[in-house]
């Protein structure tokens, strides 16, 4: 008959639980601003797409700017295809699935397998073979990896719109 381990045991037995990650996830907020970097474009130049009176310029550009402020997520993001390269499916992964079921994004650009990106040779991008977290387009061009901006828990000021910034 077998006896049920201990509490104990199962901690100290490296083989009882999986091995974390070594790196926090990709946030929606820092998708983006990969997304957007890696089409070589400023906050500025990414919204230019998006409005066509003068007008209305202020308010796009901050539009764009709060979807890559830290803790924000959008319900209904809109088809920024216009401006760059973006999956909206991704997008919607990284704010309602758990960590655990986020989808492989280069660590560099933002880029995930199911979309289409060409790497320098002109062939379809893959994963490298030297660093897994990255596409063959990044290890081309030596893109260095994004570094993830955490979101605070604690925010230091209530504002309008707390309920969508909460992480």
């Amino acid at each position: 008959m077998r006896t049920v381990p201990s509490l104990l045991s199962m901690l100290d037995d490296p083989n009882a639980a999986p091995a974390a990650s070594p790196h926090a996830p990709v946030m929606p907020w820092d998708y983006i601003r990969m997304r957007r970097l890696a089409a070589g474009l400023s906050i500025e130049q990414a919204s230019r797409p998006f409005w066509h009176h003068d007008r209305h310029r202020g308010d796009v550009e901050r539009n764009m700017a709060r979807i890559e402020t830290v803790g924000f997520r959008v319900k209904r993001l809109w088809d920024m295809s216009r401006a760059y390269p973006l999956s909206l499916a991704v997008y919607r992964q990284l704010c309602d699935m758990p960590s655990d079921q986020h989808p492989h994004i280069c660590r560099a650009c933002g880029w995930d397998e199911w979309s289409s990106q060409f790497d320098n040779e002109g062939f379809d991008c893959a994963w490298s073979a030297t660093d897994p977290e990255i596409c063959t387009l990044c290890e081309q061009t030596n893109r260095q990896k994004f570094r993830p901006r955490p979101a605070n828990p604690q925010p230091h000021h209530h504002t309008r719109s707390a309920p969508q910034r909460a992480a």
